[in-house]
């Protein structure tokens, strides 16, 4: 998890590097060393079937997830970013009752609720401009698609082994997060040194092995158990801009971040069967 939560320092770390760029090349990078694994093990890159798509289909929502969280670091605070990200299991519980039609449980309504109440909190807490609401609003928007990457990936791994499952979402996200950044007009060269140094941090210590434990761990656990495990993820990287980045957490902001973080403990207690799949 301490993985993970190092993800927004590096994005911090490599500026001025665009936002979307640091995560394409996180990507790249980490794709590129999976596939010299993969090779290494004698192991096809290119996958078929319907684990391949949906691995495919993850790295999709996973890419659009982090061109949206990735910028809104830069323009809000580590702390809430990532917290906002992490609301995912509120999004993961409803698609489970709307779609999945399993019962509200009185716990998920009432965390909901709760946490919606914390969003509201830092979202209107004072200190912040314009564009301490936009990061906000865009890491709210980037918890939707990493909310579709968990439940994706899910499914990918009842036939996907870690390794192939990762090297496909990976390849997948650096197509989208590419061809973003080529849209957007984003520069991809041209950075000073520490900026490279923090891009392979992301896709050595994030990617590879953060996310690598995440896509590993579905094979023992519900989409729903590992969203809210993923609750320490804000915690560490709120420690970790304190301390690396020097960012302060106001007494609001850490009201409505307690708020959000009992929310969601209280939307995730409902027990789920677990995906099983290769290793």
């Amino acid at each position: 998890m301490l993985a993970i939560a190092f993800a927004g320092i590096f994005i911090r770390l490599a500026q001025p590097a665009p936002p979307v760029v640091v995560a394409f090349y996180r990507m790249l990078f980490a794709a590129l060393a999976l596939a010299a694994w993969q090779l290494a093990r004698g192991l096809p890159l290119a996958r078929r079937g319907r684990g391949a798509a949906l691995a495919i289909a993850a790295g999709a929502f996973f890419g659009l997830d982090h061109a949206l969280w990735q910028t809104s670091i830069v323009l809000t605070t580590v702390a809430t970013s990532t917290l906002l990200v992490n609301i995912t299991p509120l999004h993961v519980g409803l698609y489970t009752s709307l779609v999945l039609r399993q019962q509200l449980h009185p716990r998920f309504v009432t965390g909901a609720a709760l946490g919606l109440l914390g969003c509201g909190v830092l979202l209107g807490s004072p200190g912040g401009g314009s564009d301490d609401s936009l990061g906000s609003l865009l890491a709210l928007g980037a918890s939707v698609f990493y909310a579709g990457y968990l439940l994706v990936i899910a499914n990918a791994r009842r036939e996907l082994d870690t390794t192939s499952a990762l090297f496909l979402v990976t390849t997948s996200a650096a197509a989208v997060l590419g061809a973003t950044a080529l849209g957007r007009g984003d520069a991809f060269s041209g950075f000073p040194p520490h900026s490279w140094a923090a891009m392979l941090g992301a896709a050595g210590l994030s990617q590879l092995v953060g996310v690598l434990g995440i896509i590993w761990s579905m094979r023992f656990l519900p989409a729903t158990f590992a969203s809210v495990a993923l609750l320490a993820q804000p915690v560490c990287a709120a420690g970790l801009a304190w301390w690396i980045l020097g960012e302060p957490l106001g007494s609001l902001q850490a009201a409505g971040g307690a708020a959000v973080l009992v929310g969601i403990a209280l939307a995730s207690r409902t027990p789920r069967p677990a995906v099983r799949g290769p290793a």
